[in-house]
């Protein structure tokens, strides 16, 4: 099921007036190309003056500036991912020398400024499929009874007992259970990152921290193994997917 977005809040925060205007020109640009037409835009002069009293707290997405005074973007991201994890953080600057210390926040995007006409069309198609991911729910059974889970908040589905187990990202101690066939949820699934590396598993990419020696090993340590005669299929498709879901 799709989750319907009422309103797409974005926050533009830039200490230049040229570059907030000139992303706010090429965003609605964009927006209005692919008939998005609910959409608001604010924009920041400063990361202290988006920090006060809480203004990101609205935004689904936030374009900021990596070398402003006071504070710089960077510092900023780890502020909001702090208090919004699912946030869309796409960083712009005039150097690439910060790019590596940019995804440490899960930033969607690195954008030049002296190249941002090419490359915005590109990071708008992204922060859509971000956003769609983020709204695309399994129907499953938890604690609390019947619940839908945003799907990318699942880490890896694994087939137990006539059932699956949606183990989340992040959340070690948390499953969920529903009654299917992995057959089914990895067609379901199918254009969502996620990749079936045995019989048993279907693996959100986003979870992999490498594969190796016959299993996978996810970011929260966990290994899960891939049968001798699949790795190099699963080696190879997992490089197609990450490179597209890039």
């Amino acid at each position: 099921m799709h989750g319907r977005r009422q309103m797409l809040r974005i926050a533009v925060c830039d200490d230049e007036k040229y570059y907030r205007e000139k992303i706010t020109e090429l965003l609605k640009e964009e927006l209005e190309k692919r008939e998005l037409q609910d959409y608001v835009i604010e924009e920041y002069g400063t990361g202290t003056e988006l920090l006060s009293e809480n203004h990101f707290l609205v935004h689904d997405i936030i374009f900021l500036d990596i070398n402003m005074p006071e504070v710089n973007g960077i510092e900023i991201a780890e502020q909001i991912r702090k208090k919004r994890p699912r946030v869309v953080l796409v960083f712009i600057t005039a150097y690439v020398d910060y790019a590596l210390e940019g995804y440490k926040t899960e930033a969607i995007r690195f954008l030049l400024k002296d190249i941002l006409e090419q490359s915005f069309p590109e990071c708008i198609e992204a922060i859509i499929r971000k956003l769609s991911l983020q709204a695309f729910k399994v129907k499953c059974n938890g604690k609390e009874g019947e619940q839908e889970i945003p799907v990318d908040r699942i880490c890896y589905i694994e087939s137990m007992a006539h059932k699956l187990l949606f183990h989340m990202a992040g959340v070690e101690a948390q499953q969920y259970s529903a009654y299917d066939k992995l057959d089914h949820m990895e067609e379901m699934l199918a254009g969502y990152g996620f990749l079936r590396i045995h019989k048993s598993y279907l693996v959100n990419i986003k979870c992999v921290e490498e594969i190796a020696r016959y299993a996978v090993r996810l970011k929260n340590g966990r290994q899960l193994p891939i049968p001798r005669g699949k790795y190099q299929q699963v080696r190879v498709r997992y490089y197609e997917m990450a490179g597209d879901m890039l």
